[in-house]
């Protein structure tokens, strides 16, 4: 696998930033070649966004991440191992490339076609599909930092907790894990759709969550809150919908397995958790 040249590898994050925005339409930068782009819809579907605007909102979140990981005295490094769980198109292996070999970043879906998106635009990562309900081919304690974007926020319960047993599994003692939750304000989005919603995601959101005020009731008595979307191929409704998790359930029943070391509210549109195996 191909790794970032040294002269990158002292850039700013700002600076990487900038440097993946123009990969986006100049695919080799003084030499050195990029991973290409999956056509915009491709991006979309995934992430709400494509090129430009997702890089930048990424760019956020990877700070971030970097940011706690120091914070918690476990930075990336060249020792690190690095696990993308539910990559995508590789949004973020993008990012991290610039900070540890390639050959220690871990991208696993359950989509193989967007896999095959990754393989095809030329990412530099281990690359691996697994089941709704599967496992990871990885060893007991073999992870250093673990980031989930926008996962958690659409798995329901048993699945949720399915993952959550299985990233602690091929989490090291002081494993980092950042990942996102939908906070209580999802909650007051779906109540603002019209049912007459242009948006056919909008409207199947809306007819699935029923009664929005019980919804926030169960929310703020800290019980898990699931409305059953589904998300196309690879994703029915008994795998994949919308989960919001209140602050109290992530402390009360997260901290069996990872630490919990700080709830975001604010910052992102989702909510932000950094934890850590102890």
């Amino acid at each position: 696998m191909r790794s970032v040249p040294a002269r990158f590898r002292t850039l700013s994050d700002e600076q990487w930033t900038n440097l993946l925005v123009r990969s986006v339409h100049e695919p080799v930068i003084d030499g050195f070649e990029f991973p290409r782009f999956p056509a915009d819809v491709v991006q979309s579907n995934f992430v709400g966004s494509s090129n430009e605007t997702a890089l930048r909102e990424a760019s956020k979140f990877y700070s971030f991440v970097k940011d706690n990981a120091r914070s918690l005295e476990s930075p990336i490094s060249d020792d690190s191992v690095l696990l993308d769980f539910g990559c995508g198109w590789g949004r973020f292996l993008r990012f991290f490339w610039r900070d540890l070999p390639a050959d220690q970043i871990i991208g696993v879906d359950v989509d193989p076609v967007i896999l095959s998106e990754c393989r095809k635009a030329g990412i530099q990562a281990h690359l691996q599909h697994i089941e709704p309900v599967g496992k990871l081919a990885l060893a007991d304690r073999s992870v250093s930092h673990i980031i989930a974007y926008s996962v958690f926020t659409h798995l329901p319960e048993n699945v949720h907790q399915h993952w959550l047993d299985e990233l602690a599994r091929v989490a090291k003692p002081g494993c980092v894990f950042v990942c996102t939750t939908e906070p209580r304000r999802f909650l007051d989005f779906v109540a603002g759709i019209l049912p007459d919603s242009p948006s056919r995601w909008h409207a199947a959101l809306r007819r699935a969550a029923g009664n929005i005020e019980d919804k926030k009731r169960q929310f703020d008595a800290g019980q898990f809150v699931y409305i059953p979307t589904g998300g196309g191929d690879f994703r029915d409704k008994t795998v994949y919908g919308d989960a919001v998790i209140p602050p109290s359930y992530i402390e009360r029943v997260w901290s069996s397995r990872f630490a919990v070391r700080s709830y975001h509210e604010e910052g992102f549109w989702q909510a932000a958790v950094v934890l850590q195996k102890e």
